[in-house]
């Protein structure tokens, strides 16, 4: 795994736990939006939020450039993967997108069997698109459309 693809692995790990104290709103959350230049009152669901604030900080800390297009949707994000990043193959620092673009967060391990360790903003134990915080889960490969490679960032 690459120093950005740990990195970002990492911070996002310190996240789980973070709650909505409102709908889709909270001290947490709201900076997240500001950090990508968004704006908290609009409150949008925030799963693509999450993951390009995460991305964000890790390319602050590290000192390299945004490696990924911040946005607050998961159609941008999948979109707008810059070149050479996106995948079929779910590993470790991969961002993922769920069939429909109604959701995405990060590949954590793979687990075997078909199934993923991951970590996601906004969702909740049972895995809803819309959900209520951060929480590690466990989704199977089938759920999920596409990969942008955060260990293919240049």
């Amino acid at each position: 795994m690459t120093h950005l693809a740990a990195k970002v692995l990492e911070l996002a790990a310190t996240q789980i736990g973070v709650r909505e104290h409102s709908r889709n709103r909270g001290p947490e959350i709201d900076a997240y939006n500001r950090e990508i230049g968004h704006d908290p009152e609009k409150r949008d669901p925030w799963c693509a939020i999450f993951v390009s604030a995460m991305v964000k900080r890790a390319c602050d800390a590290l000192g390299v450039p945004m490696a990924i297009h911040a946005t607050a949707g998961c159609w941008t994000l999948d979109e707008q993967a810059p070149r050479g990043m996106g995948s079929s193959v779910p590993v470790a620092g991969c961002i993922f997108i769920l069939n429909g673009h109604k959701h995405t967060g990060f590949i954590e391990a793979d687990l075997g069997n078909e199934l993923y360790q991951t970590i996601e903003g906004n969702t909740n134990p049972g895995g809803a698109v819309d959900g209520d915080g951060v929480y590690r889960r466990t989704r199977k490969r089938a759920e999920m459309l596409t990969f942008i490679d955060l260990n293919e960032a240049p």
